[in-house]
């Protein structure tokens, strides 16, 4: 199984400047939430708004991130797929199912239930805000996946990777990985498909490999928005 492509490995000032940059994400998306919520704006105006806002939250860190990288010297870890590649083929449902059914099974030993309501629904009232709730899509589908691919996948666990075996940083990438999407179903699920996404990136020896697999997981977990967009 190949190595992730490296010239230098990453060092705690490396890590944690990475997940300083998904904190940011983070706090930009709740500042700019709350931000909207204070201003009471009428429901379409707040849904042309959004878009912009979550990928100026998204956009901006990972460009900074990218350029730090850059300047460290180190590999960002895409490369080509090469005669690997065909393994996605299958290896990306086997995440998405195996992450469902593992969620399934391990969820409600914690108590832990899907939420109610579908967000499908609540956007498919306005048809107008179509466009801008695709332009959100379109972020949640590339950006997100983009910078948690490389703070996860390739800052993290491969620093991770310098002190523990290799099996240990991948658990514990994963657990902070699910940590990060707050939500408990969410924390579950993302635990699993971290895992799921770190043995793709491990498999290839790159993150382009574990980024196809995240957005194509994104893609379906979108698919009920867009159904009920049209």
């Amino acid at each position: 199984m190949p190595e992730l492509d490296a010239k230098k490995a990453p060092t705690l000032r490396d890590a944690l400047v990475a997940a300083a940059a998904m904190v940011s994400v983070d706090v930009l998306l709740l500042g700019q939430g709350l931000l909207l919520l204070r201003a009471d704006l009428p429901r379409s105006v707040a849904l042309t708004v959004l878009p912009g806002a979550v990928l100026v939250a998204l956009a901006a860190p990972t460009v900074m991130l990218v350029r730090y990288i850059r300047r460290r010297g180190l590999e960002l870890g895409f490369s080509r797929l090469g005669r690997r590649g065909w393994h996605l083929l299958w290896q990306a449902p086997a995440v998405v199912l195996g992450s469902a059914s593992a969620t399934a099974l391990v969820a409600p030993l914690f108590g832990i239930e899907s939420g109610g309501g579908s967000t499908g629904e609540v956007l498919a009232r306005d048809l107008d805000s179509a466009a801008p709730v695709l332009v959100l899509l379109a972020g949640y589908l590339l950006i997100g996946p983009f910078i948690e691919e490389i703070v996860f996948r390739r800052v993290l666990m491969e620093y991770f990777d310098t002190l523990m075996p290799a099996a240990a940083s991948v658990v514990v990438t994963s657990a902070i990985f699910g940590a990060a999407h707050i939500a408990p179903p969410a924390i579950v699920f993302t635990f699993f498909s971290g895992i799921g996404l770190a043995l793709v990136a491990r498999f290839h020896g790159n993150i382009t490999s574990s980024f196809v697999v995240h957005a194509v997981n994104n893609l379906l977990a979108s698919a009920a928005v867009i159904g009920a967009l049209f």
